[in-house]
């Protein structure tokens, strides 16, 4: 859908001047930027719609006596707006534009809205620096999101002796996924990755999905030293890490409504008891909780009920407050950059709205085991400031091709509702990864990772890393399949793949699927299934400019950049987080990027 137009003289103009840092990274395409004395800071024609649109503009040097307006470059329109009451060093209102008091190098945030744009300048002495940028936020639901999530950790993978399915087949060589674990493998995971998903880091029961203490981060999976050093190892390599918030229901200390205190320091103490917990909760219902029996006293769950432990009552203020200052805390102190709600339908979804803007996460989904339409359902309660797994892509597409039948590739899920925007992709999780006591697991339990099985799940993949949305690779996959990965990541991240990609479907039969999609940067195709093996071993020509990225048994990707890649400060590289060396042979530039080379344009050299 084309961006939509409107005359900026006739509608309302509000500028919000706040401290922000943004990293050059950031920078997307848009039809608006920045005017300094003359010369544009923008790139190319916005995607999408118009509302909630919002650009980065990092590292613009400016000097005393220069002026500054936002721009327009379809309508070549300048304008400047009232200040109101707000300021910022360095900038000064001027008529129509903003004088440049101080020189230096200044971020610029801008948020295109329908009754008021928003603008926002960053601190010059950090500018660039890609540091906190909680004072200007937008959202949990970052827009054209080109990231790449990684959930590592399985079922009790904080185990070397875990029960397993079979003979011994539970961990099959994987090991353990302990902080220690990871740890060496964060810089070779954050060249990829983009954001890291871990396992509830509060101290509680087994996995940690049954909390005990949310201010106690030493756990099953290592010490709080171990976790603090684990996110700064993947901080350090370019990745965002993903907290796993278990905020429906917790368990006593040694019984079933006993509590600790929960101190998060600056954001405060708390000191839950029966109030704190629902009243219709099993504590008062079942006469197995002893002397806890009928102790709970707040209010009716406003939710799904867990029965396997205590549920708080979310619409208490005190347990409102509670959460509010333990999502602070754990952004803030702990360094998380966003959250996964556990059990997202077991309270009313406006919580995590209300909770998302108290901790202003980078992103945040929930969990509901469920049907496409209570998950949208609970995003729109949300009002629209939450995403969710899409557990209907993984029941069709995905387990569609561990049965070779392509025509389920088709409009499956939250991508086939128009929620890709809002839906966090995957094709395996904790919850079946040959879990004993379930069957759900790709290609049946305890196959997924079997010899048979590879052709089908590598396809899986290819799907998964090709589609919108936001994906998320299953660690397990990874460990045993990362070269195959690889490359799949990196075709993705070089035609800009983002949430919100639009795509077109050329085939989905029971044979064979195919389609296109529209980057930030270019065009990927991909082929799945019977045409893919077809089209391979025989006449390529109409491919034209593609290149071929990815291939193995039964699918293919293509790329064809259309853009250059950046050799100012935004390149970064075409594919995130991986250094970037720029060289000339033979007269002629070219970008090494990790283990591949291209030329200016992205094409594939080797």
């Amino acid at each position: 859908m084309p961006a939509f137009k409107k005359t900026h003289n006739t509608m309302k103009k509000t500028i919000i001047i706040l401290a922000a840092l943004v990293c050059a990274s950031s920078l997307f395409a848009a039809s608006y930027g920045i005017l300094v004395n003359g010369k544009t800071y923008f790139a190319g024609e916005s995607a999408g719609e118009y509302e909630g649109f919002t650009q980065y503009l990092a590292h613009v040097q400016v000097k005393n006596g220069d002026y500054c307006q936002l721009y327009d470059a379809e309508n070549k329109a300048a304008w400047a707006v009232d200040l109101n009451s707000y300021s910022v060093s360095g900038f000064t209102r001027n008529d129509n534009k903003y004088n440049v008091a101080v020189d230096g190098c200044y971020d610029f945030y801008i948020k295109l809205k329908w009754e008021a744009d928003e603008l926002y300048i960053g601190n010059g002495s950090n500018c660039g620096t890609g540091e906190d940028i909680s004072d200007i936020y937008t959202g949990s639901v970052p827009p054209q999101c080109t990231d790449v999530m990684m959930q590592a950790f399985f079922n009790e993978s904080y185990r070397d002796d875990a029960p397993g399915v079979g003979d011994d087949q539970y961990h099959l060589n994987l090991g353990n996924t302990k902080w220690a674990t990871l740890l060496p493998q964060a810089a070779e995971i954050g060249k990829y990755i983009d954001l890291v998903w871990l396992p509830p880091s509060a101290y509680g029961d087994g996995m940690g999905y049954h909390p005990k203490q949310y201010s106690n981060q030493n756990s099953n999976w290592g010490t709080r030293e171990e976790l603090d050093a684990l996110i700064d190892a993947f901080h350090k390599a370019g990745a965002k890490v993903v907290a796993d918030i278990v905020i429906n229901h917790c368990a006593g200390w040694t019984s079933w409504c006993d509590f600790p205190e929960m101190d998060f320091g600056e954001y405060g103490k708390f000191q839950p008891d029966g109030s704190y917990i629902c009243k219709n909760d099993e504590v008062n219902l079942n006469p197995d909780a002893g002397e806890c029996y009928g102790k709970a006293t707040g209010n009716n769950d406003d939710g799904d009920n867990w029965d396997g432990a205590r549920d708080w009552a979310h619409d208490n203020v005190y347990v409102q407050d509670m959460f509010k200052a333990y999502l602070k805390w754990m952004r803030n102190v702990m360094k998380y950059d966003g959250f996964r709600y556990d059990k997202g339908d077991g309270f009313n979804n406006w919580h995590h709205d209300n909770y998302n803007k108290a901790a202003k996460p980078y992103i945040a989904f929930m969990e509901c085991y469920c049907g496409d339409d209570k998950i949208i359902d609970g995003i729109k309660n949300a009002n629209y400031n939450l995403m969710g797994l899409d557990f209907q892509t993984k029941w069709q597409a995905f387990d569609a091709m561990a049965g070779f039948d392509y025509s389920k590739c088709q409009g499956s899920g939250l991508l086939g509702r128009g929620y890709a925007k809002y839906a966090v992709t995957f094709i395996e999780s904790h919850d079946w990864f040959l879990r004993p006591d379930n069957e759900n697991e790709f290609g049946g339990r305890g196959n997924s990772l079997t010899a048979e099985l590879k052709d089908r799940l590598l396809q899986a993949n290819a799907f998964l890393l090709s589609m919108p949305g936001v994906p998320c690779v299953f660690y397990p996959h990874w460990a045993k399949y990362k070269d195959e990965l690889k490359p799949m990541i990196d075709a993705r991240k070089l035609a800009g793949v983002h949430s919100e990609s639009q795509v077109s479907d050329e085939q989905a039969d029971h044979d064979g699927y195919q389609c296109t999609l529209k980057g930030k940067y270019g065009w990927l195709i991909l082929q799945l299934g019977n045409k893919t093996k077809h089209d391979n071993t025989g006449d390529n020509s109409w491919l034209g400019d593609y290149k071929l990225m990815a291939k193995g048994n039964g699918y293919a990707i293509w790329v064809n950049r259309t853009e250059p890649i950046g050799t100012g400060f935004d390149c970064q590289s075409p594919v995130a987080g991986i250094p970037t060396e720029k060289y000339i042979q033979d007269g002629k530039m070219f970008i090494r990027c990790g283990e591949r080379v291209y030329d200016i344009f992205g094409n594939v050299i080797k």
